[in-house]
């Protein structure tokens, strides 16, 4: 037969404070009622049992209230500690996820040329138009106002400009260029085309720009008026560091057939941190940079 195994109870500090307090009441009740079998008087009697029943109650109020407190502190921290969890959470995801905004970058302001209808025209129809108009101020930068219709005279888009003047960019050099338009200048002698871009990030822009270099001239060649097919075949397209003006530019030479001398073809280059001017002469960059300076 197994020996009895002892009921081993394991005691608490909270299990001593309840005990406690039971033996205090209980220890009240006692007293109290002793006191009153040796009460003589039956007022006196019924006043002890009164007042012990009493005390016991408010003690029982009291170890109920007790533990009421502890439920709302510890609720009250877990709610404390989900809010700055949500808190921390929150300022997480806006920092790391949201997409800062970039300021809008303006090529400037320029004076503009009478609205011309793109559906009804081409590029080379645009730029013979303009080679002989006498409404340009010499020196000043004049931007073409391409439309849509005549209707509505909304502006074209970045994308319709490339399309309408037949330049193919790659995707990622078109997405280092936030918007372009066409322009001219009259230089006193000629009128000179040239595509303004706002640019909001330089240095991705020119590595986009010097990527592209092998390209670059076929592609906008109908926007500047450059025929290609006249220009002598060279062993390679190599494009020049240069500065013109204290403006940092980046040039393509060709052999002038008749001097036998090298000549710029095609070039780009920035007139401020955020406007990139692309055209065929240093003159229309030193014209544009004049006119956006002269706007700060």
């Amino acid at each position: 037969m197994d020996p009895i195994k002892p009921n081993i109870i394991i005691e608490t500090p909270e299990t001593d404070l309840a005990k406690e307090r039971q033996h205090a009441m209980s220890h009240t009740y006692q007293d109290d009622l002793a006191k009153a079998m040796n009460a003589t008087e039956v007022g006196d009697v019924q006043k002890m049992l009164t007042e012990a029943r009493e005390q016991e109650t408010e003690a029982a109020i009291e170890v109920e209230e007790l533990q009421e407190k502890k439920w709302y502190s510890t609720t009250s921290l877990i709610l404390i500690l989900l809010t700055l969890g949500v808190i921390a959470y929150g300022a997480y995801y806006y920092m790391h996820l949201t997409v800062p905004v970039q300021p809008a970058i303006s090529v400037g302001v320029f004076q503009n040329s009478d609205p011309i209808v793109v559906s009804t025209t081409t590029i080379k129809d645009v730029i013979a138009s303009l080679k002989t108009s006498t409404s340009l101020t010499v020196g000043k930068p004049t931007l073409v106002n391409l439309i849509t219709d005549a209707q509505s005279k909304t502006p074209i888009s970045t994308a319709q400009l490339y399309s309408f003047i037949g330049a193919s960019l790659t995707e990622p050099l078109a997405a280092s260029i936030n918007s372009a338009r066409l322009g001219v200048v009259n230089t006193g002698q000629d009128v000179l085309p040239f595509i303004v871009a706002s640019i909001s990030d330089p240095e991705k822009a020119s590595n986009e720009f010097t990527i592209a270099e092998p390209i670059l001239l076929n592609m906008f060649a109908p926007a500047l008026n450059i025929n290609t097919a006249t220009i002598p075949q060279q062993p390679a397209q190599v494009f020049r560091s240069q500065y013109f003006y204290n403006l940092p530019v980046r040039s393509l030479y060709t052999t002038d057939t008749t001097t036998n001398q090298p000549k710029i073809i095609f070039l780009y280059g920035y007139a401020t941190n955020n406007v990139l001017v692309i055209t065929t002469a240093p003159e229309v960059l030193k014209a544009v940079y004049d006119t956006v300076i002269s706007q700060h």
